[in-house]
């Protein structure tokens, strides 16, 4: 129940107060004025009799509302002291509606009165709701940020300014006693048009039951920080899609960053990695110093930039994997934070050019070994011809010659000699594989018989 200390010497006019505001919320303290003291009252209003001689006496601090009842003989010179005025003969309603309208107004008015510079300044808008969730203050820049101005929207208009949703929230937090901070609100503009505003809310110290709101348009803010998280949800995406190896380590080469690929190359788990694992343990000493001096030198892709260059990645038992790796230095205000590392794991592009190489060989091999059966054959096809005649000649000799004669044995030896010669050819066209042995020294030269045998093998078996 509020109070009020009614300072006169008067007992008529005290119990005037006490018959008007019978049946009311409002209990009557009578003190004498020159005993009575705004730091030793406890009531919330203050009503002085001006008809009093004493009462020009009187000097508040203004924390508390003060009330002037007067008659017709004019008022005392009380300077600021005074928040009202009301005449006698008192009128019960009008009375009540004073007192009400005092009890809400402070320390409200004595804030407007001390601050109202302050408050006009302020970049912040702030309102004041009383303990009905009407709203008893709001500076120009809350009506700026709403887009009203003052007059055009009255203190039960609460819900025109707030979304309902948010209301509703704004009276739960409250009647738990729950004053948040930086909440984010749904605000109404006068066109219709919503905007999100961060509110901080706390009591009004001196005016129980008031809560004081600060808010600020943060729509854009909220926008950009959304813009931002999307922005920063995708790059996380890719870093995780990607299937490089994506490190990233801070200027003291501790990591920071250590995606997916990563895990799968080096067999290290992410877990075990961030903020323990350095550059140092992934690529060794020597190799990490050298990236180090690269990525500060022109020659190597630019400043804080280094080219695809071939080294080890240490895995998690210390063996070593080829990689490919680029680097670059991450700048903040200039200055370089941090460093982004991609290693390209290198193991199976290496075994697929082992792979080609052999590919390769082989079929070099097998293109020899075509050209050496068409040049056989070839071979074998031209030397016939001349070797029979031969052979027919050196016969026809050997029929004109006596037995026993040098020239019978010559026509011998020929014949020998050209059958001879004759298997050599035979074995020539049979040739379809390409085999050595060893000669002289460390030469080498065709196999003929083996290069035949194999290929009389594979017809056998063909």
């Amino acid at each position: 129940m509020p109070a009020l200390a009614l300072i006169t010497n008067d007992q008529d006019l005290y119990r005037q107060f006490r018959d008007a505001l019978e049946g009311e919320d409002w209990s009557v303290h009578q003190r004498a004025p020159n005993e009575a003291s705004e730091e030793g009252l406890s009531q919330e209003v203050i009503v002085l009799d001006g008809a009093d001689p004493e009462a020009a006496a009187w000097r508040g601090t203004g924390r508390k509302p003060v009330l002037l009842v007067l008659d017709e003989t004019g008022a005392p010179d009380l300077g600021e002291a005074a928040d009202d005025i009301l005449f006698r003969p008192l009128r019960p309603k009008e009375l009540g509606a004073r007192l009400e309208r005092l009890l809400i107004r402070t320390p409200l008015e004595n804030l407007r009165r001390r601050y109202a510079t302050t408050f006009a300044s302020v970049t912040l808008g702030i309102v004041v709701l009383g303990r009905d969730f009407r709203m008893v203050f709001a500076n120009p820049r809350a009506y700026e940020i709403v887009g009203h101005r003052d007059g055009t929207i009255s203190a039960n208009d609460v819900d025109r300014v707030v979304a309902p949703r948010d209301l509703a929230r704004i009276r739960q937090a409250l009647d738990q006693g729950q004053y948040p901070r930086a909440m984010d609100i749904q605000f109404v503009r006068r066109d219709g048009s919503q905007i999100l505003c961060s509110c901080s809310f706390s009591k009004l110290i001196g005016a129980e039951g008031h809560t004081v709101i600060t808010f600020e348009d943060v729509t854009e803010q909220r926008e950009t920080e959304r813009e931002l998280l999307k922005t920063m949800e995708f790059l996380e995406s890719l870093i995780d899609a990607s299937v490089d190896a994506i490190v990233a380590t801070d200027m003291e080469g501790r990591v920071v960053l250590f995606n997916p690929s990563a895990e799968r190359v080096s067999g290290r788990d992410v877990a075990d990695v961030i903020g323990t694992v350095t550059l140092e343990d992934l690529l060794g000493r020597s190799s990490s110093e050298l990236v180090l001096q690269r990525l500060v030198a022109p020659g190597h892709g630019g400043d804080g930039r280094l080219e695809p260059t071939m080294l080890d990645l240490l895995d998690v038992y210390g063996e070593r994997i080829p990689v490919q790796l680029s680097a670059s230095l991450i700048y903040e205000q200039g200055e370089p934070s941090a460093i982004v590392l991609i290693f390209a794991d290198l193991r199976d592009r290496i075994r697929v050019e082992e792979r080609l190489a052999e590919a390769q060989k082989k079929l070099a091999f097998t293109e020899k070994q075509g050209v050496l059966a068409e040049l056989a054959g070839t071979a074998a096809h031209e030397l016939n011809q001349p070797l029979t005649s031969m052979m027919a000649y050196a016969e026809l000799l050997l029929r004109q010659s006596e037995p026993g004669s040098p020239a019978a044995k010559a026509a011998e030896v020929l014949i020998r000699e050209a059958e001879r010669m004759a298997d050599i050819v035979r074995k020539i066209g049979k040739i379809t594989r390409y085999e050595t042995t060893a000669y002289v020294g460390h030469q080498k030269i065709f196999d003929l018989d083996r290069a035949a045998d194999a290929s009389s093998d594979s017809e056998a078996k063909g």
